[in-house]
């Protein structure tokens, strides 16, 4: 006789008991659910008791939640990582991204139907990526450039961003330069690339449409945002439509921007090397566009994105 499948085990973490209350309510007819009042109950828990999901909420007096979510990333690697905020804090956002690896941000107050598709989601994303068991780790240094690894491209309005990023790196990677989003297109059709570096907005276009569209098509491909002009909802549109692996302010920093394309790298050889891992990226579908309205800047580059996954796996 067949067992029933385990449900999936999620963790909810919120100081507001009202709160634990109404998600018990939401789920747990689908899944084995776990509640904690704060991050330190939460951290407790997981030395006994590993689960697949964990959705805490951001402010919580102790421990924020990308505080909770980062020791949680180290206790339970495999499990998908859901922060919750009813505001907008951009340094909390930051971290959600280079801490906590994020699979989503969700704005408080939730939509219940949104909130149980991102659970949902993230549970299917946390089972497939078990089943690979110990992975096996991505080839490890910085190969040279003529070894043939995968190029650095790099999106920005300034023209000498390129240069200054090639110089950092010295020749561990081949970096080329895009300063709108028909070079990127075009760069990605002629080059092996593996990490995209790129501006939130370039020519006064966001960018997220583009590495949203890239992500889903081409998943293997790893973004870092470079930007100085950073805000809390570009940088949640770009978590949840495009999966950025790190985001990073200017003025560049040498020795981070070294280790920031180092890991970016790593974490693309990961991707390339374990497909089933990319339902753990998976980008949230981007919004319609509202009728009348024009349609993205990217929607013309869709075909052309669409047809870079076969050619980029069959140089690899």
């Amino acid at each position: 006789m067949n067992l029933p499948a385990a449900k999936p085990r999620v963790l909810f973490v919120d100081d507001e008991p009202r709160v634990l209350t109404t998600m018990r309510m939401l789920f747990r007819n689908s899944y084995e659910v776990y509640f904690a009042e704060g991050g330190p109950q939460a951290l407790e828990l997981l030395k006994s008791q590993p689960v697949d999901v964990i959705v805490s909420d951001q402010r919580m007096p102790g421990m924020t939640g990308i505080e909770l979510l980062r020791a949680a990333r180290e206790l339970n690697p495999h499990a998908m990582r859901i922060l919750l905020t009813g505001y907008s804090d951009l340094n909390a956002i930051i971290g959600s991204v280079n801490d906590g690896e994020i699979f989503r941000f969700v704005n408080k107050p939730w939509s219940n139907e949104v909130l149980s598709t991102t659970v949902a989601n993230a549970a299917a994303a946390a089972k497939a990526s078990l089943a690979v068991g110990n992975l096996p780790e991505p080839i490890t240094g910085m190969a040279a450039a003529n070894d043939d690894a995968p190029g650095i491209l790099v999106l920005d309005d300034d023209p000498d961003m390129a240069g200054r990023i090639q110089s950092i790196l010295g020749d561990s990677y081949k970096v080329f330069g895009a300063t709108s989003m028909d070079d990127a297109v075009n760069r990605l059709e002629q080059e092996r690339i593996g990490v995209v570096i790129s501006e939130t907005r370039v020519q006064d276009h966001p960018v997220v449409s583009l590495i949203g569209t890239l992500k889903q098509h081409h998943p293997e491909l790893v973004s870092v945002i470079l930007t100085e002009r950073a805000d809390a909802g570009a940088a949640i549109e770009l978590i949840n439509q495009g999966q950025i692996y790190r985001l990073i302010t200017k003025p560049i920093q040498d020795v981070a921007c070294r280790i920031t394309v180092n890991s970016a790298h790593k974490q693309h050889q990961r991707l390339a090397q374990n497909p089933i891992l990319h339902q753990r990226y998976e980008v949230e579908r981007q919004p319609e566009p509202a009728p009348g309205a024009a349609p993205p800047p990217t929607s013309k580059f869709l075909d052309r994105i669409r047809s870079l996954r076969s050619w980029v796996v069959g140089r690899a």
